[in-house]
């Protein structure tokens, strides 16, 4: 039997030079840092023993060919050369003659090759599929994500930059980061996880997990004491005859500075 009998379908694989193979300004989602340098390095050291093994996936635009699966492998290959390497072809194949730009966005979550994209990257991706016009259901059909699933990954996107960085950085997980943001808000979500690294890194653990929230102590009133202080001055106030407006009006100036305290020390929201 000849392989021709077993096959289904036809895939053309092309072999180029890796020189004239480019990136689209602006189209790679990855986050640039210590980690994905390192992914890039090991790569590199890979590529120089067996070469690259994985197709990068490109399409032509006015005669020049761009990547658009195979990022970190181009710039992996562009090292192993700068370091001796003689690779002289990449494997390389085409997208669908047919693709658009909203097909190469949601190929790079669906591809399962090469490095998983994190939830911030694919944040980045839905983010502009829903620029092309697409539905959230759309995208979680096409993507097999659930409908809150996808929007917890643009609610994380979405958060302060200190969250982000945290996330990026490796100090909190994108899933412990959804669900304080989730729950607090960004704003008492900052301070939380802020507290959560800092109890992380004092027992020498590079990641804070939610453990690590039980130890961040929240700001509490103490209505034992300021209780009986609020209540003397309300008393007060309702007592003093209404001629006595110097007197009211103090006591109200009382109340107001007794009511910023506990907000202070309760945090925004008040009571």
């Amino acid at each position: 039997m000849a392989i021709k009998d077993l096959i289904v379908g036809r895939s053309d694989l092309y072999r180029v030079d890796p020189n004239i193979l480019n990136e689209d300004p602006g189209w790679n989602v990855r986050s640039e840092g210590a980690e994905l340098d390192a992914h890039i390095r090991m790569l590199a050291d890979s590529i120089k023993e067996v070469g690259v093994k994985e197709p990068l996936t490109c399409y032509i635009k006015d005669d020049v060919l761009f990547v658009t699966d195979g990022h970190c492998r181009l710039r992996a290959t562009m090292l192993a050369i700068a370091e001796g390497a003689e690779i002289q072809s990449v494997p390389m194949k085409l997208e669908d003659r047919y693709s658009n730009d909203a097909d190469r966005t949601l190929s790079m979550i669906t591809r399962n090759s090469g490095k998983p994209l994190t939830q911030l990257e694919m944040a980045e991706v839905i983010k502009r599929l829903l620029n092309f016009g697409w539905l959230i259901n759309n995208i979680a059909i096409k993507t097999g994500f659930s409908i809150s699933h996808i929007q917890n990954m643009l609610n994380l996107s979405s958060a302060p930059d200190e969250i982000i960085k945290m996330v990026q950085d490796g100090e909190v997980s994108a899933t412990l980061a959804q669900k304080i943001v989730r729950e607090k808000g960004s704003a008492e979500a900052v301070e939380a996880l802020k507290g959560a690294v800092e109890t992380s890194k004092k027992a020498g653990k590079k990641k804070a997990t939610e453990k690590d929230l039980n130890g961040v102590k929240e700001k509490k009133v103490n209505w034992k004491s300021e209780g009986p202080k609020l209540y003397t001055i309300l008393k007060a106030i309702y007592e003093t005859p209404a001629t006595d407006r110097n007197k009211v009006f103090q006591k109200i100036a009382e109340a107001g500075e007794l009511l910023a305290k506990i907000e202070e020390i309760q945090g925004d929201g008040g009571l």
